[in-house]
């Protein structure tokens, strides 16, 4: 306790610079917890959304990706294929569906269509939504909306929605908020995305499965029978988004390093000054005993307590900016983007420790060498 107060006497003797020191800890600990939980946010977003999915299998075009569609490329023949190997494989239902996006980066003028075969909803891709009010189902030539985009676009029964200059539909259903990705859609006939894209194809195709069989097999199956498609199930498309979110995490912590560097530049420049005032101090500790481990482990501390104190700030403040995030996208598009996970929180703990440790190595060795005589000597 007597080394921890002398440490705190020797970092408030200098209070505006030693606070100054800890903000630059703080802020780039506070950087790297937002910028690393956007990968968290992600990660729970997904495993979220997957878990609601009801069809076991996502059938895509080859070398094609879940998270990223893109423009319909399933002929009708491919439908067809699989319609007639259902049997065999122990398929129960076959949902084909085409997808499109409107509007730019202002999620209150975007949209994402979701075309479904006649009599299908989102209920059946989806088993947990619930309805909000009017129709389940599309039909012919309306469309049931997602709760987010029904808020931010006031959208309610009867109003009318155009995908093109010669497609126009009516809100037939508004769906209930879920805070996930459905509040952002908008659930229409197939035939009226294929006729805004010009096409008879597909996006995907969604295979339901018998619960007895294993979705793997049963999608191993489809790719060994029909040429030219990809079968992913949940698992799959969960491992390709995490080797995507590892590389992202990669490069927002290699921007956040920048942040870091400058934090242990600053601890290290704080410490080290310290060490140049005190040099007199530290020649009277070693003539009256004061072993060279003391000094050293007296300096480190100093610089350890620095990190420490910063990073515990930066996490508190890097959590309110995540929450700030989630209050944000929460609303403009119902999906929260950033999560402070234990794993994070004791990382970003772990890498201030580190970071304080090592800025403060430098000066501790260099006042546990420091000579008696010459020490003394200083004026």
């Amino acid at each position: 306790m007597e080394v921890l107060a002398l440490v705190y006497r020797n970092l408030r003797a200098r209070p505006i610079r030693s606070i100054l020191t800890l903000l630059g800890i703080v802020v780039s600990t506070a950087s790297m917890v937002l910028f690393l939980s956007f990968g968290e946010g992600l990660r729970k977003a997904l495993g979220a959304e997957l878990s609601n999915v009801g069809p076991a299998i996502l059938v895509l075009p080859e070398g094609v990706e879940a998270i990223s569609p893109g423009y319909p490329e399933l002929r009708p023949d491919t439908l067809r294929q699989i319609q007639s190997v259902a049997a065999e494989l122990g398929i129960t239902q076959v949902i084909p569906t085409a997808t499109f996006a409107r509007g730019g980066f202002d999620p209150s003028s975007s949209f994402i269509f979701q075309g479904l075969p006649q009599g299908f909803g989102p209920k059946d891709l989806y088993p947990n939504i619930q309805l909000e009010s009017g129709s389940p189902t599309p039909g012919v030539a309306g469309a049931v909306v997602g709760g987010g985009i029904a808020q931010r676009n006031n959208l309610s029964l009867g109003k009318t929605l155009r995908l093109s200059p010669h497609v126009s539909l009516k809100v037939v259903g508004v769906l209930q908020k879920t805070g996930g990705i459905t509040d952002s859609f908008v659930f229409v006939p197939i035939k009226s995305v294929q006729a805004v894209l010009n096409t008879e194809n597909y996006t995907s195709i969604l295979v339901s499965i018998d619960p007895g069989r294993r979705a793997e097999e049963v999608a191993r199956g489809l790719k060994e029978k029909i040429a030219g498609v990809e079968a992913q199930t949940a698992g799959d498309v969960l491992r390709f988004a995490e080797r995507a979110v590892r590389i992202s995490d990669l490069v927002r912590f290699g921007i956040s390093l920048v942040a870091l560097v400058v934090g242990g530049l600053l601890v290290a420049n704080t410490v080290m000054m310290s060490v140049y005032e005190r040099i007199r101090e530290f020649g009277l500790m070693r003539a009256l005993g004061a072993k060279r481990d003391f000094i050293f482990g007296l300096v480190l501390l100093e610089a350890l307590l620095l990190g420490v104190v910063g990073g515990m700030l930066g996490l508190v403040l890097g959590q309110a900016a995540s929450g700030l995030v989630n209050w944000y996208t929460g609303r403009e598009v119902g999906i929260a983007l950033s999560a402070v996970t234990f794993r994070l929180a004791s990382f970003s703990l772990l890498v201030a420790v580190v970071l304080g440790l090592l800025a403060g190595f430098l000066p501790a060795r260099t006042a546990s060498r420091l000579k008696v005589v010459e020490a003394l000597g200083r004026v």
